[in-house]
C-alpha cells in the first residue's frame, strides 16, 4: 500500500494507457442490482449498514469459463494491499522465483596488512530484507578478509533507484510508522529503528535503541513500578518528534511494570544512511575494526576493487514475507526492482509501471481503466475492477509458478492476516486470501477449496465509508463461508 505525489498521478495514467478518468474520484455508485449475490451476503450487507452498491465481487471455479457470482465486475475499486498480488505475479515472471539482491563493497585498494587505504564502498541494490543480521554477517566476511582498519570514509552507494518522490507523512500524517517507510537501494531493517524496553534493569537503562545512532536523542521517561503486569500497568507511548529530519527525537513514556516481559516497538526516525553507517560502524569496531571517517553518500569508482558480494534470499521467500504480513516497503523495493532490471537503472516507479503494462499484455490480461502506482496498494489512487483480479488469479492458476503464489497467501484461521478470520470449524485452512485495509477500503482476493473439493478464484473489493471497521470483514466472511458449503 501507498501514496504517490499528486503532481505525477496524470503521468502515471499516461504511461499505463488507463486513462486519464481512472485517476479521479469515482462517481456515486448507481443503485446495483444484487441478484447475484447470495442471501448470506444480502443479509451481512444489511446487518452491517453496507450498501451492496460500493460492492465488487468476482468468483469464478478455476476449471470454468464463467463467473459463478459477478458482482460489478467491471467497476473500478481502490483494492489496497491486494495490490500486492499484482506486484507478486509481476515479479514472478519478469524476475523469476529465484531472483536474488546483491549488497556489493568495495575498497579503493585491497587491504594491507589489515588496512584500507581510502574508503570502503557499500552499494545497495534494492535487498528489500536487508536485515541487521545480514549486516553482520558482511562485518564478519569483512574480518575474515583480514580487513580491520577503514583509513578513509564509508560510501553509501543507493543510485540502483532514483530518490523517491515523496513524504512518508503524505499519506496519513503519520511518518514514524512502518508502514509508511519509503524505499531505498540500500535499506536497513526495513527502515524502521527498534525500540526495546527492558523492565527488569535499572530505570536509565530500560529503553534502548538499534541501531544505536548517535544523531538521535532518546528520552527515557518511563515510569517502572513494582506492580504486577497487568494492562493498567503496562502502557507504554512513543512518540517521536521530527522523525524525518536526521537529529529525530525519541521519547518514551507511560507506565511499565518491571514484572512484564521485555517488549520491542518499531518506528521510522532520523536519517536511513545514519542508520546503515552506524549499525556498521559498531558491528565493524566489536570485532576489533577501527574506521577512521565518517559516512557519505556517494558511487563506486571505477576501478575500485570489489571485496565482496552479499547475496539475499530469493524472490519467492521474500514475496512470501510480503504477502503473509503485508509489508509495503518490501513490495515497493520490488515495484522498483522491476523497472530497473528491465528498464536499467535508476529504477523509478514510471519504468516499473511501464514495465507492468507490458506484462499484462503479455498475460492477455484486459486493464483498461487500471492503475497501479508503487505496487504497495498504500494509494488512494489505486483502482483495479473484481474481473481484472480474478483473470489474472485463473491466469495464475495455469502458470508454472502457481505454486509459488499460493504459498505467499495468507491461510484462513493459520496464519499472516488472516490467523484470527474463519479459525472454527471446517472452513479453517480452505482459504488463501491476500487482504487489503485502507480508510474506507476493505479487499481480499485468492483461492479458496470449497468443501465439494472444488477450488474458486475470489475477488471481494469493497469501497465504503467506515467499512474497515469490521463491517467489510463480515460481509467477506459470510460470502467464504457461503462458498466453502455451496461451492
Amino acid at each position: 500500500m501507498d501514496l504517490t505525489r499528486n503532481a505525477r498521478h496524470n503521468a502515471f495514467g499516461r504511461l499505463l494507457g488507463f486513462g486519464l478518468l481512472s485517476l479521479l474520484p469515482l462517481p456515486p455508485a448507481a443503485p446495483a442490482a444484487d441478484s447475484a449475490l447470495p442471501s448470506a451476503v444480502k443479509a451481512e450487507l444489511a446487518n452491517q449498514k453496507l450498501s451492496a452498491g460500493n460492492l465488487g465481487l468476482w468468483v469464478q471455479a478455476v476449471d470454468s469459463d464463467t463467473p459463478l457470482i459477478a458482482h460489478q465486475g467491471d467497476k473500478p475499486f481502490n483494492p489496497a494491499s491486494v495490490m500486492k498480488l499484482v506486484t507478486t505475479v509481476a515479479s514472478l515472471d519478469v524476475l523469476g522465483p529465484s531472483y536474488q539482491w546483491k549488497t556489493e563493497i568495495y575498497a579503493d585498494s585491497r587491504p594491507v596488512n589489515g588496512v584500507i587505504d581510502g574508503n570502503l564502498y557499500i552499494k545497495g541494490y534494492g535487498d528489500p530484507w536487508f536485515r541487521s543480521e545480514d549486516l553482520w554477517n558482511v562485518t564478519l566476511r569483512l574480518q575474515e578478509l583480514g580487513v580491520r582498519e577503514i583509513q578513509g570514509d564509508v560510501i553509501l552507494d543507493d543510485s540502483y533507484f532514483a530518490e523517491t518522490d515523496g513524504d512518508p507523512g503524505d499519506f496519513d500524517n503519520r511518518p514514524d510508522r512502518v508502514y509508511n517507510a519509503l524505499p531505498n537501494a540500500l535499506l536497513l531493517d526495513n527502515r524502521a529503528v527498534r525500540i526495546s524496553i527492558s523492565p527488569h534493569g535499572s530505570d536509565d537503562s530500560s529503553v534502548s535503541t538499534w541501531p544505536p545512532n548517535p544523531r538521535m536523542a532518546l528520552e527515557n521517561d518511563l515510569n517502572l513500578v513494582n506492580k504486577p503486569c497487568r494492562s493498567n500497568t503496562n502502557r507504554p507511548v512513543i512518540d517521536i518528534r521530527n522523525p524525518t529530519e536526521a537529529a529525530a527525537e525519541i521519547q518514551v513514556r507511560g507506565t511499565v511494570s518491571r514484572e512484564c516481559a521485555p517488549h520491542q516497538y518499531y518506528r521510522v526516525a532520523g536519517d536511513p544512511h545514519d542508520a546503515f553507517f552506524h549499525a556498521f560502524e559498531h558491528l565493524f569496531e566489536s570485532t576489533g575494526g577501527e574506521i577512521e571517517g565518517h559516512w557519505r553518500e556517494g558511487l563506486v569508482q571505477s576501478g575500485s576493487p570489489k571485496l565482496l558480494t552479499h547475496d539475499s534470499r530469493p524472490l519467492s521467500y521474500y514475496l512470501w514475507l510480503m504477502n503473509k504480513w503485508s509489508n509495503n516497503v518490501m513490495a515497493r523495493q520490488i515495484m522498483l526492482t522491476i523497472g530497473a532490471e528491465v528498464k536499467g537503472p535508476p529504477g523509478t516507479e514510471l519504468k516499473s509501471v511501464e514495465v507492468i503494462e507490458r506484462w499484462a499484455a503479455d498475460r492477455d490480461l484486459d486493464w483498461k481503466n487500471a492503475v497501479v502506482d508503487n505496487g504497495s496498494g498504500l494509494s488512494r489512487v489505486a483502482r483495479l475492477t473484481p474481473k481484472q483480479l480474478g483473470d489474472m488469479l485463473l491466469s495464475v492458476w495455469k502458470s508454472p509458478y502457481m505454486a509459488e503464489v499460493m504459498a505467499t497467501l495468507p491461510i484462513a484461521g493459520i496464519d499472516g492476516t488472516m490467523r484470527k478470520r474463519l479459525d472454527r470449524g471446517s472452513i479453517r485452512g480452505h482459504a488463501h486470501i491476500k487482504t487489503g485495509t485502507l480508510r474506507d477500503v476493505r479487499a481480499g482476493a485468492g483461492f479458496m477449496l470449497a468443501k465439494s473439493g472444488r477450488r474458486y478464484v475470489v475477488v471481494m473489493l469493497h469501497n465504503e465509508q467506515g467499512v474497515q471497521y469490521g463491517g467489510g470483514t463480515r460481509v467477506q466472511d459470510a460470502l467464504l463461508n457461503w462458498l466453502y458449503e455451496n461451492g
